[in-house]
Formats: structure tokens, sequence, C-alpha cells
């Protein structure tokens, strides 16, 4: 009887150990498809919104312009590490983006990195 009670703890046992090691194992792997998402982008903001910054960024040669959120989350800050608002940011200022690719999730950090120029979106300049 004892031998039947002892297997059984040993069993249970090892079926925890199992089960968590696998809930690990997959928390690492969300992780690291969350980490493959965050886009870092060097840009030059041409418009800032209520909750939005409009910015530009070139790609394939040409300027595109995209918009990404801003919430009480996000992390505004200038380059020599004073936190600033969102009404502080002006059009002309280069930033660098920290965001979720493919989300409508808020930006995660804004740092302003210095001036840049605006440029007409979709052309060639």
């Amino acid at each position: 009887m004892k031998g039947i009670r002892a297997s059984v703890v040993a069993a249970f046992i090892l079926f925890v150990f199992l089960g968590t090691s696998l809930a690990q194992e997959e928390k690492k792997e969300k992780q690291k498809e969350k980490a493959k998402r965050t886009a870092e982008v060097e840009a030059v903001v041409s418009g800032v919104g209520q909750r939005t910054i409009t910015y530009q960024v070139e790609r394939k040669g040409k300027v595109r312009e995209e918009v990404v959120g801003v919430d009480d989350q996000t992390y505004i800050e200038r380059i020599s590490r004073d936190k600033i608002t969102l009404k502080h940011l002006k059009e002309g200022d280069k930033v660098y983006l920290r965001y979720e690719q493919d989300s409508y999730t808020p930006a995660q950090s804004v740092q302003v990195i210095g001036k840049g120029a605006v440029k007409k979106a979709g052309g060639e300049d």
C-alpha cells in the first residue's frame, strides 16, 4: 500500500514539474515573438495631435508618412534624459520611436535626438 502511495505521489510531483516547465517555455516563446514585432525607427516629426504623432521615415528611397499613438504610458524624453510631454514635441524634431508593429497599441517610447528636415511625403528628394 505504501509503495503505491509513494509511486502516486512521485508521479504527481513529476507531472507538476513537467507542467511548470512547459508553461515557462511557452512564456519564453511569447516574449520572443513580442520582441520581434517591436520596431525601432529613427524619424522626423511632421505633426503632433492630441494623442498621436505623425512622422516621416525614409524607406525604399521614398519618404513615407506614418502615424503612431501616444498615451500616458508612453515615455517621452530628450536626448539629455529630460522627461517631456507630448505638447513639447514640435514639427521637425528628429526622434527615435519604439512601438509594436502591426498593432493599434501606443508607442512605448519617444526620444528626441535633434532636428531634422520635413520633406514632401511620397516624393524622392
